[in-house]
C-alpha cells in the first residue's frame, strides 16, 4: 500500500470539507498535522472544517496557530529580503512574501467570525 504524498492528501481533505463531509476533513486535516504540524494550508483548512463543523473554538485554535505561523513566515521572509538587499516584505519580487500578507488577511477575517 502506497502513501499519497501530503500536499495529495491535503487536497483530498480539501475535496471532502468542499462536498460537506467535514468530520472526515478534520480527520485527515489533523492526520496530515500529527506528522507536520506546521502546514500551514493544513492547518487552515482544518480551521475552516471545524467551523463548518460548528466547532468554533476549535476553528479559533487551528486559525491562531496558521495566523502566528504565516506571520512567521513573512517575518523570515522580510529578513531573506534584507540580507538578499531588496526592500523587504512586499515588495513583488517574491511570491511567499505576497502569500503570507494574503493568507493573514483571510485568517484574519476567520477569526473574527469564529470569535464573534
Amino acid at each position: 500500500m502506497t502513501t499519497m504524498p501530503t500536499e495529495e492528501r491535503i487536497g483530498e481533505a480539501w475535496r471532502m470539507h468542499r462536498s460537506g463531509n467535514n468530520p472526515a476533513s478534520i480527520n485527515l486535516f489533523e492526520e496530515i498535522l500529527a506528522k507536520t504540524p506546521k502546514h500551514l494550508d493544513a492547518l487552515y483548512g482544518l480551521g475552516l472544517a471545524r467551523r463548518a463543523n460548528n466547532d468554533n473554538s476549535g476553528a479559533q485554535e487551528a486559525f491562531e496557530t496558521a495566523y502566528q505561523l504565516a506571520q512567521d513566515a513573512l517575518d523570515a521572509e522580510d529578513e531573506i529580503s534584507a540580507v538578499d538587499g531588496r526592500h523587504g516584505a512586499n515588495n513583488l519580487d517574491s511570491y511567499d512574501d505576497d502569500r503570507f500578507l494574503m493568507l493573514q488577511i483571510m485568517i484574519k477575517q476567520r477569526l473574527a467570525e469564529v470569535s464573534s
